[in-house]
């Protein structure tokens, strides 16, 4: 056993540092173990601007006319996310032999997360949930992880909870952190992970644990785990939750920089509608990209919802990895609606002028599911392979999913830290060959 093995064996080896790869490297070196944290994109300082945020996007097509944002850097998505949160489906999970109770208790003493404060609502967030109130629409203010310090004067993107925040802290406490590393496959020997392959730029690199949890994201997870021999992934479909914006000019309107989701109200057949006024960076982002450059400076006198719908699980993994599927009749009748319901909402809110923005989704969601792909310990077939993202979570699960996903990495990183404390150590089997 030569040195380069020795120095490259690890307890537990993360391939991912969004959501939950930033949540298990946390727990897990709190409780001393030697983890590696391998992630495609690289290192940015976070930042809501052009400069910002142009490198680290990536849009990605999953459906007919759609694509799902992610962001590849340190911290994953949650450099873009709307910092909305709902709470975990606890009974599904539990049907499911996953009870995350105390998981749920520990993290609402750990992170910021409040109810969307009334002193935050913006003049459009206003206008827009008094057009709802009027019109018999139920407004519901939303969670949002946020630290109300930072947010003095108002919106503030460094309020958003950030997974990059656990990251570092795990990188402190001994973590190593292997940046622009995209994993090629899971190094198996008698349906056993012993390890993972990796590039980095064109140099391809292995490295050992004993245990593996991919934490890529729903998007990587699936063709990772195909390109290493578990091929009925994505076998039943997915969803992708697909929505779009519609935005009303309002004269004489004085908005301001906006949290996104403060508030949303539960429309017809699974649709929901939804406060999007942003921030005046995200405004302009979004008017280049729907050639609306006549607004391009209109952020104060706009107000903007959302229309998401609930699809419907179906579409396919192709050989090449990407996703594909298409709505269903019912399903654009049922956006029409929703369409229709957003433009008199906005109409009685006062607007003037009303434009309907290109039509996003969100990851695939339902593509690896507990009890068929993985067991309630979130292991798959091979021993010592596990999948902790958003692909875990079936039509069942649809919320927003960050805090569900913390939950559920503190629940796996309990049972890892269970597994590996009566067993050796990669790094003290290595040891022990070596010194033989």
């Amino acid at each position: 056993m030569n040195n380069a093995t020795k120095q490259n064996s690890f307890d537990v080896i993360i391939i991912g540092s969004g959501t939950c790869g930033a949540t298990l490297a946390k727990e897990l070196t709190k409780q001393g173990k030697k983890v590696l944290i391998l992630e495609q994109g690289g290192n940015q300082v976070l930042k809501e601007t052009f400069s910002g945020i142009a490198p680290i996007a990536n849009e990605v097509p999953v459906a007919s006319n759609m694509k799902a944002l992610r962001a590849i850097t340190t911290g994953g998505s949650t450099a873009l996310y709307f910092a909305v949160s709902k709470m975990p489906p606890l009974d599904t999970f539990m049907s499911l032999g996953i009870d995350l109770y105390d998981e749920l208790e520990e993290v609402k003493r750990e992170l910021p997360l409040i109810d969307f404060p009334d002193e935050l609502l913006t003049p459009q967030s206003i206008r827009l949930r008094q057009s709802m109130g009027e019109l018999g629409y139920n407004c519901k203010k939303n969670l949002i992880m946020l630290d109300r310090s930072k947010c003095t004067s108002g919106y503030s993107y460094d309020a958003k909870w950030k997974a990059k925040v656990f990251v570092e802290e795990a990188v402190r406490a001994g973590a190593t952190l292997t940046n622009q590393a995209k994993v090629t496959k899971i190094l198996v020997e008698n349906k056993e992970a012993i390890g993972v392959e990796y590039k980095i730029k064109s140099n391809v690199f292995k490295a050992y644990g004993a245990k593996i949890v991919l934490a890529a994201g729903s998007i990587a997870s699936p063709k990772i785990l195909r390109d290493s021999g578990i091929q009925d992934v994505v076998n039943r479909g997915f969803y992708c939750k697909p929505g779009f914006l519609m935005f009303g000019i309002v004269p004489g309107l004085k908005g301001r920089e906006s949290f996104v989701g403060s508030m949303g109200a539960e429309f017809e057949d699974g649709a929901e509608l939804g406060d999007t006024n942003m921030s005046s960076t995200l405004f302009k982002m979004l008017m280049l990209q729907n050639f609306k450059l006549l607004n391009l400076n209109g952020h104060a006198k706009t107000i903007c919802m959302g229309v998401m719908l609930h699809d419907s699980m179906s579409g396919e993994l192709k050989e090449n990895g990407t996703f594909n599927k298409r709505l269903t009749d019912d399903e654009i009748k049922k956006f029409k609606k929703g369409e229709e319901a957003a433009k008199r909402i906005l109409k009685n809110a006062g607007a003037k002028s009303i434009f309907k923005g290109g039509i996003s989704a969100s990851a695939p969601g339902g593509v690896i599911r507990i009890n068929e792909h993985v067991d309630s310990t979130l292991q798959t077939k091979f021993r010592n392979l596990y999948v902790c993202d958003a692909s875990l979570l079936s039509e069942d699960m649809k919320v927003t999913p960050t805090l569900t996903l913390v939950c559920l990495s503190k629940y796996l990183a309990k049972h890892l830290f269970s597994s590996i404390k009566g067993e050796k150590s990669p790094r003290e089997i290595v040891e022990k060959e070596f010194n033989q």
